[in-house]
């Protein structure tokens, strides 16, 4: 299994660019809330797999409807991508459409992608990205 915090870290590395004031400085210019709006629909998924999880103790798989909420949000992803050039290189470098894709409504999986977008925002915020 791949290391999620270095796959985080390397990601968001990945959308630094020298600054055009100081060449060798490096800066991110996405910003902060261009990131929540991903992690803010993640939340939500997340408090709903995590009811799931307490009505469903044994479950390793989440149910239909759930898994369509999942996949749905590879459109919400795309559509923030596709609104701004920054979020699309971001989402490409963090490679979050096949990430989501790759849940196969898998709770293991669902919990490792919610860590992984916990990662990105925080490396983001380390690495100096804008509020």
């Amino acid at each position: 299994m791949e290391n999620i915090v270095d796959k985080a870290e390397l990601a968001i590395k990945s959308i630094r660019k020298p600054n055009k004031k100081n060449h060798d400085k490096l800066v991110i210019e996405l910003k902060t809330n261009q990131i929540r709006k991903i992690l803010t629909a993640v939340n939500i998924l997340k408090n709903k797999v995590d009811i799931y999880k307490i009505a469903n103790p044994q479950a390793k798989k989440l149910d239909e409807e759930l898994q369509m909420e999942i996949e749905f949000l590879r459109v919400s992803i795309s559509y923030q991508a596709g609104r701004e050039k920054l979020v699309r290189e971001f989402v490409e470098k963090a490679d979050l459409l096949n990430m989501v894709k790759d849940i196969n409504g898998d709770i293991k999986a669902f919990e490792n992608f919610c860590r992984y977008i916990e990662a990105l925002v925080a490396f983001h915020k380390f690495y100096g990205g804008q509020e």
